[in-house]
């Protein structure tokens, strides 16, 4: 059986990255520049303050803070701290004198990033928020904090063979469970991840991400739900804000971008593999969706 999420997750390439488990005693303030990667930050301990374009989040032990596309930031133990950059506290690390080694109150924090291809086009990638704050996580994901962190926890201040393989797998599993908090506190009715914990659409959406390449139609889709045509036109543009074959072009073209990254392949084998017959057709729908023309992303890809 297929797994959606985990379809897009190897799509995008994800790879977790933990900086440290660290204890931060009080004063102390860091500004993490915005970048590529998306970083994440787990209060263990004690609380914190965030704050990012003008709003402001509390951390209190059990919070999870995501940042998906790597909006730039500062966590602090009280607002109006002076930060310093994050780089030079990572620095500091490496010296006999690290920063915010003493002081009076204490915070402890898991921090890291994830590296993930954002140009893949999925909706997944493009409804995620700036920044997602899961309030207290083990009440939406106890197994999680009791057994997934303690782990890497352990792995992080146990220099064990093989570790940063573990913490790497730890971590991405970690992300998993946020996504899914994060629909859970949420609960939208809308939206890709709406879409995986509704049974009916995510049995027509596995068959999307196992038959792509096969002429798929409407009433295939449907009758994959379980639904009448009509109803399932309705309920999956409704839920997912566009219409099924809609998605399941989405899809072809998320998969024809990931194959030209290899960059040795020609058009018409691309095009073959994700179901298009006629060359210029696929061009037409794939420079549609990323406003490129696959040969310009193939060649980059040589480049």
């Amino acid at each position: 059986m297929e797994d959606i999420l985990s379809d897009i997750l190897r799509l995008i390439r994800l790879k977790g990255c933990v900086y440290f488990v660290r204890d931060f005693w009080s004063p102390w303030a860091m500004q993490m520049e915005g970048g590529a990667v998306a970083q994440f930050h787990v209060v263990l301990r004690g609380q914190c303050v965030i704050e990012s374009k003008g709003r402001k989040w509390i951390g209190a032990p059990g919070d999870v803070f995501l940042f998906p596309r790597g909006q730039t930031h500062t966590i602090a133990d009280e607002q109006y701290r002076t930060a310093v950059r994050g780089q030079d506290f990572m620095q500091s690390l490496e010296t006999n004198d690290p920063l915010f080694a003493e002081g009076e109150e204490l915070t402890q924090l898991i921090c890291g990033h994830y590296e993930y291809r954002t140009n893949t086009g999925h909706p997944l990638i493009e409804e995620l928020p700036a920044v997602i704050h899961i309030k207290s996580f083990e009440s939406y994901s106890p197994e999680t904090i009791n057994s997934v962190l303690p782990a890497l926890i352990r792995e992080l201040k146990n220099d064990r063979p093989g570790a940063a393989v573990v913490v790497e797998k730890l971590a991405e599993i970690f992300l998993v469970q946020v996504l899914r908090a994060h629909y859970e506190q949420g609960k939208s009715a809308e939206g890709f991840l709406a879409a995986m914990f509704d049974k009916r659409l995510t049995r027509a959406l596995r068959m999307i991400h196992s038959n792509y390449r096969e002429g798929l139609t409407l009433d295939d889709l449907a009758a994959a739900a379980g639904m009448s045509r009509s109803a399932f036109a309705l309920q999956f543009k409704s839920t997912m804000g566009v219409a099924p074959v809609a998605y399941l072009a989405n899809w072809r073209m998320c998969q024809a971008n990931d194959i030209l990254q290899l960059g040795d392949v020609t058009l018409s084998q691309v095009a073959d593999r994700v179901g298009y017959q006629s060359d210029v057709s696929f061009s037409r729908a794939f420079k549609r969706q990323f406003g490129k023309s696959p040969s310009a992303v193939r060649q980059q890809a040589i480049s």
